[in-house]
Protein backbone atom coordinates (compact mmCIF):
# COMPACT_ATOMS: atom_id res chain seq x y z
CA UNK A 1 0.00 0.00 0.00
CA UNK A 2 1.56 3.47 -1.05
CA UNK A 3 1.70 5.86 2.12
CA UNK A 4 1.83 9.46 1.72
CA UNK A 5 3.37 12.21 3.59
CA UNK A 6 2.08 15.90 4.44
CA UNK A 7 3.75 18.67 2.53
CA UNK A 8 5.63 21.01 3.80
CA UNK A 9 2.83 23.75 2.24
CA UNK A 10 0.14 21.28 4.26
CA UNK A 11 2.98 21.23 7.06
CA UNK A 12 3.98 25.15 7.46
CA UNK A 13 -0.37 25.78 7.11
CA UNK A 14 -1.02 23.70 10.30
CA UNK A 15 2.14 25.19 12.45
CA UNK A 16 0.55 28.72 11.61
CA UNK A 17 -2.95 27.69 13.06
CA UNK A 18 -1.62 26.06 15.47
CA UNK A 19 0.56 29.40 16.38
CA UNK A 20 -1.92 31.51 15.59
CA UNK A 21 -4.38 30.10 18.22
CA UNK A 22 -1.84 29.97 21.03
CA UNK A 23 -0.88 33.88 20.77
CA UNK A 24 -4.77 34.21 20.86
CA UNK A 25 -4.91 32.23 23.97
CA UNK A 26 -2.13 34.26 25.25
CA UNK A 27 -3.59 37.40 24.39
CA UNK A 28 -6.84 36.27 26.01
CA UNK A 29 -4.90 35.26 28.76
CA UNK A 30 -3.33 38.63 29.51
CA UNK A 31 -6.72 39.92 29.12
CA UNK A 32 -8.12 37.98 31.85
CA UNK A 33 -5.58 39.50 34.23
CA UNK A 34 -6.04 42.61 33.25
CA UNK A 35 -10.11 42.39 34.33
CA UNK A 36 -8.89 40.69 37.53
CA UNK A 37 -6.65 43.43 38.08
CA UNK A 38 -9.53 45.87 37.96
CA UNK A 39 -11.58 43.90 40.16
CA UNK A 40 -13.69 43.02 37.32
CA UNK A 41 -13.72 38.98 38.26
CA UNK A 42 -17.09 38.15 36.30
CA UNK A 43 -15.40 39.03 33.44
CA UNK A 44 -11.93 37.73 34.03
CA UNK A 45 -14.18 34.25 34.38
CA UNK A 46 -15.57 34.91 31.19
CA UNK A 47 -12.64 35.37 29.72
CA UNK A 48 -10.47 32.49 31.21
CA UNK A 49 -13.86 30.08 30.96
CA UNK A 50 -13.72 30.65 27.00
CA UNK A 51 -9.86 29.46 26.41
CA UNK A 52 -10.03 26.76 29.38
CA UNK A 53 -12.24 24.83 27.20
CA UNK A 54 -10.12 24.75 24.54
CA UNK A 55 -7.18 23.56 26.80
CA UNK A 56 -4.92 26.19 28.19
CA UNK A 57 -3.42 25.11 31.68
CA UNK A 58 -3.26 28.29 32.99
CA UNK A 59 -6.61 29.51 32.69
CA UNK A 60 -7.92 26.50 33.96
CA UNK A 61 -5.65 27.10 36.61
CA UNK A 62 -7.15 30.43 36.79
CA UNK A 63 -10.96 29.46 37.14
CA UNK A 64 -9.85 26.89 39.54
CA UNK A 65 -8.91 29.78 41.60
CA UNK A 66 -11.78 31.99 40.90
CA UNK A 67 -14.07 28.85 41.98
CA UNK A 68 -11.97 28.77 45.02
CA UNK A 69 -12.17 32.28 46.49
CA UNK A 70 -15.48 33.07 45.26
CA UNK A 71 -14.63 35.77 42.83
CA UNK A 72 -16.64 36.89 39.99
CA UNK A 73 -18.91 33.47 40.49
CA UNK A 74 -19.98 31.27 43.65
CA UNK A 75 -17.48 29.47 45.63
CA UNK A 76 -17.50 25.92 44.65
CA UNK A 77 -14.84 23.81 45.93
CA UNK A 78 -15.69 21.14 43.94
CA UNK A 79 -15.32 23.18 40.84
CA UNK A 80 -12.24 24.30 41.71
CA UNK A 81 -10.76 20.99 42.21
CA UNK A 82 -12.16 20.04 38.85
CA UNK A 83 -10.31 22.95 37.23
CA UNK A 84 -7.42 22.83 39.15
CA UNK A 85 -7.06 19.04 38.00
CA UNK A 86 -7.29 19.71 34.41
CA UNK A 87 -4.54 22.50 34.83
CA UNK A 88 -2.56 20.25 36.92
CA UNK A 89 -2.80 17.17 34.08
CA UNK A 90 -1.46 20.26 31.76
CA UNK A 91 1.59 20.17 33.92
CA UNK A 92 0.96 23.60 35.80
CA UNK A 93 2.63 23.47 39.11
CA UNK A 94 0.79 25.51 41.40
CA UNK A 95 -2.48 23.69 40.32
CA UNK A 96 -0.75 20.42 41.31
CA UNK A 97 0.65 22.07 44.90
CA UNK A 98 -3.58 23.45 44.70
CA UNK A 99 -4.32 19.69 44.19
CA UNK A 100 -2.30 18.71 47.13
CA UNK A 101 -3.78 20.75 49.65
CA UNK A 102 -7.37 19.56 48.66
CA UNK A 103 -6.54 15.99 48.71
CA UNK A 104 -4.93 16.67 52.08
CA UNK A 105 -7.55 18.56 53.91
CA UNK A 106 -10.53 17.13 51.56
CA UNK A 107 -11.90 20.35 49.87
CA UNK A 108 -13.76 19.75 47.03
CA UNK A 109 -12.48 16.04 47.02
CA UNK A 110 -12.78 12.89 49.19
CA UNK A 111 -9.68 13.08 51.46
CA UNK A 112 -6.96 11.09 50.59
CA UNK A 113 -3.39 11.28 52.00
CA UNK A 114 -1.96 8.90 49.46
CA UNK A 115 -3.31 11.79 46.54
CA UNK A 116 -2.09 14.79 48.05
CA UNK A 117 1.19 13.14 48.37
CA UNK A 118 1.14 12.53 44.27
CA UNK A 119 0.60 16.08 43.45
CA UNK A 120 3.23 17.55 45.94
CA UNK A 121 5.46 15.66 44.33
CA UNK A 122 4.74 16.53 41.05
CA UNK A 123 5.12 20.14 41.94
CA UNK A 124 7.81 19.93 44.03
CA UNK A 125 9.68 18.43 41.44
CA UNK A 126 8.63 21.40 39.34
CA UNK A 127 10.88 23.60 41.82
CA UNK A 128 7.42 24.68 44.27
CA UNK A 129 9.11 25.30 47.47
CA UNK A 130 5.84 24.34 49.59
CA UNK A 131 5.10 21.31 48.02
CA UNK A 132 8.98 20.19 48.36
CA UNK A 133 8.48 21.48 52.53
CA UNK A 134 5.08 19.71 52.47
CA UNK A 135 7.25 16.47 51.20
CA UNK A 136 9.40 16.50 53.87
CA UNK A 137 6.75 16.96 56.28
CA UNK A 138 5.10 13.83 54.52
CA UNK A 139 8.24 11.38 54.43
CA UNK A 140 9.21 12.62 57.87
CA UNK A 141 5.86 11.87 59.04
CA UNK A 142 5.21 8.45 56.58
CA UNK A 143 1.46 9.91 55.97
CA UNK A 144 0.83 9.20 51.79
CA UNK A 145 4.17 7.83 51.92
CA UNK A 146 6.67 5.59 53.25
CA UNK A 147 8.17 6.92 56.59
CA UNK A 148 11.88 7.91 55.30
CA UNK A 149 14.06 10.19 57.26
CA UNK A 150 17.13 10.69 54.57
CA UNK A 151 14.52 11.65 51.29
CA UNK A 152 12.58 14.14 54.01
CA UNK A 153 15.31 16.13 55.00
CA UNK A 154 16.24 16.43 51.24
CA UNK A 155 13.07 17.94 50.00
CA UNK A 156 13.56 20.01 53.58
CA UNK A 157 16.75 20.96 52.34
CA UNK A 158 15.80 22.04 48.43
CA UNK A 159 13.04 24.10 50.15
CA UNK A 160 15.01 25.56 52.85
CA UNK A 161 18.09 26.51 49.78
CA UNK A 162 15.01 28.16 47.71
CA UNK A 163 14.23 30.50 50.57
CA UNK A 164 11.43 28.55 52.02
CA UNK A 165 11.33 29.53 55.95
CA UNK A 166 9.21 27.15 57.32
CA UNK A 167 11.30 24.37 55.74
CA UNK A 168 14.37 26.13 57.15
CA UNK A 169 12.58 25.62 60.47
CA UNK A 170 12.18 22.51 60.19
CA UNK A 171 16.10 21.53 59.22
CA UNK A 172 16.90 23.24 62.20
CA UNK A 173 14.42 21.63 64.47
CA UNK A 174 16.15 18.43 63.06
CA UNK A 175 19.38 19.53 63.90
CA UNK A 176 18.73 20.72 67.68
CA UNK A 177 16.35 17.92 68.96
CA UNK A 178 19.04 15.40 67.01
CA UNK A 179 16.10 12.80 66.90
CA UNK A 180 16.12 11.63 63.39
CA UNK A 181 20.05 12.44 62.63
CA UNK A 182 22.64 13.67 65.01
CA UNK A 183 22.69 16.22 66.87
CA UNK A 184 24.20 19.47 65.34
CA UNK A 185 23.75 22.34 66.81
CA UNK A 186 26.17 24.23 64.33
CA UNK A 187 23.67 23.44 61.40
CA UNK A 188 20.76 24.01 63.42
CA UNK A 189 21.27 28.14 64.30
CA UNK A 190 22.42 28.16 61.00
CA UNK A 191 18.75 27.62 59.77
CA UNK A 192 17.22 28.83 62.52
CA UNK A 193 19.32 31.97 61.57
CA UNK A 194 17.53 32.35 58.23
CA UNK A 195 14.02 31.84 59.33
CA UNK A 196 13.85 33.78 62.21
CA UNK A 197 15.00 36.52 59.72
CA UNK A 198 11.50 36.41 57.76
CA UNK A 199 9.74 36.27 60.72
CA UNK A 200 9.27 32.52 61.86
CA UNK A 201 7.86 32.76 65.34
CA UNK A 202 9.33 29.21 66.61
CA UNK A 203 12.83 30.12 64.61
CA UNK A 204 13.04 33.30 66.79
CA UNK A 205 12.41 31.17 69.98
CA UNK A 206 14.77 29.03 69.24
CA UNK A 207 17.26 31.29 68.54
CA UNK A 208 16.54 32.94 71.95
CA UNK A 209 17.14 29.39 73.92
CA UNK A 210 20.87 28.89 71.84
CA UNK A 211 21.58 32.66 72.90
CA UNK A 212 20.39 32.16 76.45
CA UNK A 213 22.37 28.61 76.38
CA UNK A 214 25.40 29.50 74.79
CA UNK A 215 24.22 26.71 72.00
CA UNK A 216 26.70 26.83 68.79
CA UNK A 217 27.54 30.32 69.88
CA UNK A 218 28.38 32.72 72.91
CA UNK A 219 26.04 33.24 75.54
CA UNK A 220 24.54 36.63 75.06
CA UNK A 221 21.54 38.03 76.76
CA UNK A 222 20.86 41.22 74.68
CA UNK A 223 20.82 38.65 71.61
CA UNK A 224 18.66 36.22 73.45
CA UNK A 225 16.13 39.16 74.87
CA UNK A 226 15.86 40.19 70.93
CA UNK A 227 14.66 37.04 69.44
CA UNK A 228 12.05 35.91 73.03
CA UNK A 229 10.90 39.53 72.51
CA UNK A 230 10.20 39.01 68.54
CA UNK A 231 8.54 35.80 69.00
CA UNK A 232 6.72 36.86 72.10
CA UNK A 233 5.05 40.05 70.04
CA UNK A 234 3.89 36.91 67.77
CA UNK A 235 2.19 35.23 70.33
CA UNK A 236 4.53 32.39 70.90
CA UNK A 237 3.74 31.63 74.41
CA UNK A 238 6.60 29.77 75.22
CA UNK A 239 9.07 32.29 73.64
CA UNK A 240 7.27 34.61 75.96
CA UNK A 241 7.76 32.67 79.32
CA UNK A 242 11.19 32.27 78.74
CA UNK A 243 11.79 36.24 78.15
CA UNK A 244 9.88 36.38 81.56
CA UNK A 245 12.41 34.17 83.56
CA UNK A 246 15.33 35.28 81.47
CA UNK A 247 14.82 38.96 82.96
CA UNK A 248 14.99 37.98 86.37
CA UNK A 249 17.99 36.08 86.26
CA UNK A 250 21.02 37.73 88.54
CA UNK A 251 23.06 36.87 85.62
CA UNK A 252 21.32 38.56 82.97
CA UNK A 253 20.85 41.77 85.38
CA UNK A 254 24.09 41.70 86.07
CA UNK A 255 24.78 41.75 82.55
CA UNK A 256 22.46 43.86 81.57
CA UNK A 257 23.97 46.71 84.12
CA UNK A 258 27.18 46.41 82.69
CA UNK A 259 25.70 47.29 78.94
CA UNK A 260 23.91 50.20 80.17
CA UNK A 261 26.98 51.15 82.09
CA UNK A 262 29.36 50.80 79.23
CA UNK A 263 26.67 52.70 77.01
CA UNK A 264 26.79 55.55 79.59
CA UNK A 265 30.27 56.17 79.34
CA UNK A 266 29.98 56.18 75.38
CA UNK A 267 28.05 59.14 75.77
CA UNK A 268 29.81 60.80 78.17
CA UNK A 269 33.15 60.77 76.04
CA UNK A 270 31.38 61.46 72.94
Amino acid sequence: MKTTSMSWQTAIGALLIVTGSWSCQAANLKDGWAAYDAGDYAHAFRIWKDIAVKGSGEAQFALGSLYQEGLGVSSDPAEAANWFLKAAENNVADAQFNLGIMYSEGLGVEKNVEKSAHWYLKAAESGVSDAQNNMGILFLSGKGVEKNINTAVSWFRRAAVAGNAQAQTALGSIYFRGAELDKDYYAAFEWFDKAATQGVADAQYYLGYMYTEGLAVSKNFTLATKWFRRASQQGHVIAENSLAELLKRDDVLKSNAAVRLQQSRRHKVG
